[in-house]
């Protein structure tokens, strides 16, 4: 919590938590001899019978009968101090740093693809950036919302406003305004995640506008679908990795061997396996080399024809030698 100095005397707020965007001042009588104090990263507003008065957003240490009450008479005309009665207002401390929220889908988002028309489940995860906004009326629609209901607004509620609106948001950036999409898409999101993450952003930020907030960045850190769409985008890469070369084949013999259940869950059961796939692929090597050299030689050692000169003795074609003119058998 906050503490308060000389107690209602001075108005201020320590931030003694990073977590507290916005803070009322407890009390709400302003007496004469207090002080105002904004610090740095700080924006004080004042409100009188519900309406804005002033707003303080340079740091400093204000007086308020030097400094704050002539400007709010100025302002209004009306507010002033009557002896030790004070004044009746309501002080809120904003705080204008930027913060950073962590996010993600409370369920998994079912985005339609053209090979699965009712969707497949896709979950992600990451932080956003968010600040009060610098428009003084979006920071005013936050205060009228908020006031006499909490004297604090953390970031924990406005992660609460984020996650009730993300879904869709995430939906609607995916699939700009298609049906759906191809599956290849869908598995790529993580590779496209700056473009995605910048039209979430854009999207986000209209709606943490009406709450006096504006959506800085936002960055996705992991998409996750079910684990047996993985395991298919898995293999389909395994494969294409593959291919007909056998030293990738020995590749991802030894991935698997790291990952095989029947390895014994050690380094020595793990090595056996490696050493199984390279022996493997090392013997298929070899026998393909093998039978590319015989075929090599059988090719060579091929009849030219498929008759026999007996004096040049040799295979050659049709009834007579070309080179001797004698009659082949």
């Amino acid at each position: 919590m906050a503490w308060f100095g000389q107690g209602r005397d001075t108005i201020e707020w320590n931030e003694s938590r990073s977590d507290v965007l916005c803070y009322k001042w407890p009390a709400k009588e302003i007496k004469k001899g207090s002080h105002l104090i904004v610090r740095p990263g700080q924006k004080a507003i004042f409100y009188a019978d519900g309406v804005e008065t002033a707003v303080f957003e340079k740091e400093g240490n204000f007086d308020i009968e030097s400094d704050i009450i002539p400007f709010l008479g100025t302002l209004k005309g009306w507010l002033h101090l009557f002896g030790d009665t004070g004044m009746r207002a309501e002080v809120y401390f904003i705080n204008t740093k930027q913060v950073l929220v962590n996010w993600g889908t409370r369920q998994r988002i079912m985005i339609p693809t053209a090979e699965v028309p009712s969707g497949i489940p896709v979950g992600m995860n990451g932080n956003v950036v968010v600040k009060f906004s610098d428009d003084a009326e979006a920071v005013k629609g936050f205060i009228a919302s908020i006031a006499g209901v909490k004297d604090e607004f953390t970031i924990d509620d406005i992660s609460e406003r984020i996650m009730g609106k993300l879904n869709a948001v995430i939906a609607e950036s995916i699939l700009k305004g298609q049906s759906n999409i191809t599956t290849n898409a869908l598995i790529n999101i993580q590779a496209n995640s700056l473009e995605i993450g910048n039209e979430i952003c854009s999207q986000l930020n209209g709606i943490t506008r009406t709450f006096g907030m504006d959506t800085v960045d936002l960055t996705i850190a992991d998409v996750n679908y079910p684990e047996d769409v993985m395991k298919v985008a898995e293999q389909v890469a395994a494969t294409s990795f593959v291919g007909n070369n056998i030293s990738n084949y020995a590749a991802v013999q030894m991935a698997n061997s790291m990952n095989n259940p029947n390895a014994g869950g050690n380094v020595a059961a793990a090595g056996a396996q490696m050493g199984m796939g390279l022996a493997m692929a090392q013997q298929m090597t070899q026998q393909m080399n093998r039978m590319n050299r015989q075929n090599a030689a059988a090719q060579q050692a091929a009849p030219a024809g498929d008759r026999f000169c007996p004096k040049c003795r040799k295979m050659v074609t049709g009834k007579y030698c070309s080179e001797c003119g004698t009659e082949t058998v």
